[in-house]
């Protein structure tokens, strides 16, 4: 499943340089949010549940537009509640 998650991210952050029109307050929030999620991975004490929301809630304003980005952002959401990290 870990391995599956630093894929998702990866895809996120690739995702993330390839599109144009997304503002970019929107992707840099996205990004922020995918790297705190890459380097709390080895951390004991994270709110995995916090993380997800987080991150779910930056694709509710692109949503439509972006529908690939929002898929990859609901797979890693998926994943850190199914890991329960």
């Amino acid at each position: 499943m870990r391995n599956e998650l630093e894929e998702a991210l990866r895809q996120l952050h690739t995702a993330l340089e390839s599109i144009e029109t997304l503002e970019p307050d929107e992707a840099e929030r996205l990004r922020r949010a995918a790297t705190e999620i890459s380097s709390t991975l080895d951390e004991q004490e994270v709110d995995s549940a916090s993380l997800a929301k987080r991150l779910q809630e930056q694709t509710d304003a692109f949503q439509e537009s972006h529908p690939v980005l929002t898929r990859t952002v609901g797979r890693i959401a998926d994943m850190l509640a199914q890991m329960g990290i």
